[in-house]
């Protein structure tokens, strides 16, 4: 919550302030909500599972989350790499992770 450092009273709103920090670092186009949609896209690209975003943002449903996880295709490649440790594949064998990678890729 943001409060006035010298009452440290709770601001109602914070419309004017986040207006004028906008128009002095020259950013046009962003809305408050932008901050949010940046936090969440953080957290996916840097490994946070999907689950951890939901509830951080509040959200009830998980499919209004799960429109962040394109951002976390390391998920795939992790996938990949658990079938590849399990079924270590013999050196005769044809596919590769790196073939069901590109198939997963046209999938998603």
């Amino acid at each position: 919550m943001f409060h006035d450092p010298d009452t440290l009273k709770p601001y109602k709103s914070v419309k004017r302030s986040y207006a004028t920090a906008l128009k002095n670092a020259g950013i046009k186009d962003f809305r408050f909500h932008d901050l949010r949609h940046t936090f969440a896209s953080q957290l996916v690209m840097s490994g946070v599972d999907i689950t951890t975003v939901k509830e951080l943002l509040g959200h009830k449903d998980i499919k209004m989350t799960l429109r962040y996880a394109h951002l976390a295709p390391a998920h795939k490649r992790k996938a990949i790499n658990v079938l590849d440790t399990l079924l270590n594949p013999s050196p005769n064998c044809t596919i590769t992770s790196q073939a069901i990678e590109k198939e997963l890729a046209l999938v998603s």
